[in-house]
């Protein structure tokens, strides 16, 4: 029998006769062919719906009427047909934004007032706007154990971290705040926020604490305004008299080194004569052994020309009166 048969295109008809509806008849014949036909899609079914590919960056779960069976990284694996995967991307970078929301990204946010104030440690108000980055980096935790899918998930979780937050601010003081703590504020929450959520196993890692916006609230701003008006007038007098002294000291330190130099060459002449009349005094005892009534002469000769040299001798002539001068000494010669 052939499968034209089954279909019972070899019945010859005439143009004028009526149309019946072909009879099947389920012989041996057409049970095979339906059997093969179920079969081959059942297989075609099968074979689609037993692959399934993991893309990169992301973990799959796997699901059996329920019922957790384990994970899978990225790439091309096989499952049973009735296997459920549900795919996460663990690197995509998710955002829980406080004090200020995004509407359209890059170009309008919206402001609560509520959430950017906080006290700080010396009980003070200050307005904070800041982002947590988080991404997924436990999918079992995060879908199993905790089930986060809606947005009530969303809200307490990111309340934790609102929280943690608070806490920080509430351990630093308002100036650190608005001046150098802004790095150490990030870093400290960073810290706190993933240990929380490391503790709670929410399976959701903190990539990064940023923030965009502190400020001191408007009723306070002309009084803030004031106060840094009179800080930057002391830094800029401290800043003037630290120059001054520094000035100061480089001049006393230039004179001192003045005066220094200037002992030092006295002190090297005197010892260059001392050095002299050491070396005269023991060139004359040399000679003076030797010739002892030489050396006296020389030496009565010397002293008595370095007295000459002071005295201002006077010889007067009476009966006419003349002046003699010996060199640059005037000597009058007269009678005595």
């Amino acid at each position: 029998m052939g499968i034209w048969k089954f279909f019972d295109f070899n019945k010859v008809r005439r143009i004028d006769d009526e149309w019946e509806p072909p009879k099947f008849r389920f012989d041996n014949f057409n049970v095979k062919m339906i059997a093969f036909l179920l079969c081959a899609a059942i297989i075609a079914f099968a074979a689609i719906h037993s692959f399934y590919t993991v893309p990169l960056g992301s973990q799959a779960l796997l699901f059996r009427f329920g019922h957790y069976l384990g994970s899978t990284e990225q790439g091309l694996h096989f499952k049973a047909p009735w296997t459920e995967v549900v795919k996460f991307d663990v690197q995509e970078i998710r955002r829980f934004e406080f004090g200020e929301k995004t509407e359209s990204a890059g170009v309008r946010y919206t402001q609560d007032a509520a959430e950017q104030k906080m006290v700080t440690s010396d009980s003070k108000i200050l307005l904070i706007s800041w982002v947590a980055q988080w991404r997924i980096n436990d999918p079992y935790q995060y879908f199993v154990t905790n089930n986060i899918t809606s947005e009530g998930d969303f809200r307490l979780i990111s309340g934790l971290a609102e929280a943690d937050f608070r806490k920080e601010v509430a351990s630093m003081k308002y100036e650190d705040i608005l001046t150098t703590g802004k790095v150490a504020l990030s870093a400290n929450a960073k810290a706190r926020i993933t240990s929380t959520f490391k503790q709670l196993g929410v399976g959701i890692a903190i990539v990064d604490v940023l923030i965009s916006e502190v400020k001191v609230p408007p009723s306070v701003q002309a009084s803030y305004n004031d106060v840094e008006t009179a800080k930057q007038a002391k830094t800029s007098a401290i800043n003037e008299a630290e120059a001054y002294a520094n000035k100061t000291i480089e001049d006393a330190k230039g004179r001192a080194q003045v005066a220094m130099n200037n002992a030092e060459a006295y002190k090297v002449n005197k010892i260059a004569d001392a050095t002299a009349v050491s070396t005269r005094l023991t060139s004359l005892n040399e000679m003076y052994a030797s010739n002892p009534e030489l050396v006296r002469t020389n030496l009565w000769y010397e002293n008595i020309q370095d007295v000459l040299s002071r005295l201002n001798i006077i010889f007067v002539d009476g009966s006419n009166n003349n002046n003699i001068f010996l060199g640059d000494v005037p000597v009058v010669v007269g009678e005595r």
